[in-house]
């Protein structure tokens, strides 16, 4: 939905009003779409931009999503800005800030800019006659040539968005892609390999993938096209394990990082399983984050899917740091004795001292 909602211009600051929000039309991954404003940068220069709103998010239905879109990519810009919620009384409910974000054609913004709840919970002072006001304030912006290098990834997401020129099909249950084999090949040995070769996918352009969600390719093919991923926090594992596959290392490496920085108690053990063997820094980090941790997790299932060898060697890990631990409390409690009889012989001595003068 495109020019929702009203937008009142004020120099660099604008509003956006969005009446009946709670009870509008939408569903999971429905956008809504701000009148176009206009920023202003150094010698004039000026470049359009709208904000996109997903009221039940595209990524999290718990969570609203708000992102700032340039409306061309003729130039790429710099711009810092701030978002914000206000109240009945135009106090800031909830703010987040972007700082020095450069834009070719790609938007920039917040999965997680504030929780449903949360509004539903205040509604009576942050959706006041049920009308949710977004605020927008920015220091201008700074207009200049497009860095081809540094655009070079939203271009081709360009070209895989508006399905031009694709020459093969990818079909993943009820999703169809339209790619390009030439990205395809250049970016993930599997796809050069099966092109490369006499199966039927190199004659006729139609690739079918099993074993995955529709999302997780989509996800992926971005990554091909771009080098970015969408949906990280709700696809980290399984696309790790499609990169694995299909030989993207770079998309392998950056779900690792991800899920190593993101390690909990409900995650630990797949992490474990998934990186034996594939991701060594993940599963040092997962092995470390069992063995430091006070959780028992031998009555889980995902311990009893461990591998026989994963669970010797959190086993001996977790000897090794008893070993360590009760070594500190020697050495810690040989220190204290130490200083017990260091402080003795010191009272012996002032009394040998003072009976030596009374003498």
């Amino acid at each position: 939905m495109s020019g929702v909602g009203t937008l009142c211009e004020c120099q660099t600051s604008f509003q956006w009003k969005i009446q009946n929000f709670l009870s509008l039309n939408v569903d999971n991954g429905d956008c809504i779409t701000s009148p176009d404003f206009t920023l202003i940068g150094r010698e004039g220069k000026q470049k359009k931009f709208h904000l996109d709103l997903y009221p039940k998010g595209d990524e999290d239905a718990d969570w609203v999503e708000i992102y700032l879109t340039p409306d061309d990519s003729l130039n790429s810009c710099t711009v810092s800005y701030k978002l914000s919620i206000l109240d009945k009384e135009k106090k800031q409910f909830i703010h987040k800030t972007v700082r020095d974000h450069t834009f070719c054609d790609k938007d920039w913004g917040f999965d997680r800019f504030v929780e449903i709840q949360k509004l539903k919970l205040k509604e009576e002072t942050v959706l006041p006659n049920g009308t949710l006001t977004i605020f927008f304030e920015s220091d201008g912006v700074q207009v200049k040539p497009k860095d081809p290098t540094m655009c070079l990834g939203d271009d081709l997401n360009k070209l895989l968005r508006n399905d031009e020129y694709t020459d093969v099909e990818i079909k993943c249950e009820d999703a169809i892609l339209k790619c390009h084999k030439a990205i395809l090949v250049a970016r993930a040995p599997y796809f050069r390999a099966m092109f490369n070769s006499p199966l039927k996918e190199s004659q006729t352009g139609k690739v079918q993938i099993d074993g995955m969600e529709p999302d997780v390719l989509k996800d992926m093919i971005l990554f091909i096209y771009s080098g970015k991923v969408k949906t990280m926090r709700k696809n980290a594992v399984e696309l790790f394990k499609a990169a694995d596959m299909y030989m993207i290392d770079s998309l392998k490496d950056l779900c690792g990082t991800y899920l190593m920085n993101n390690l909990n108690n409900e995650n630990v053990l797949t992490c474990l399983s998934l990186a034996d063997n594939k991701c060594e820094m993940l599963k040092k980090a997962a092995m470390k984050f069992i063995v430091e941790n006070d959780t028992d997790f031998s009555e889980t299932s995902e311990w009893r899917d461990l591998s026989k060898e994963l669970l010797i060697e959190i086993i001996k890990c977790q000897k090794v740091r008893t070993r360590r631990l009760v070594g500190l409390k020697d050495n810690e409690e040989e220190e204290e004795e130490g200083e017990d009889i260091d402080d003795e012989e010191g009272e012996d001595d002032e009394g040998e001292d003072d009976e030596e003068e009374e003498d």
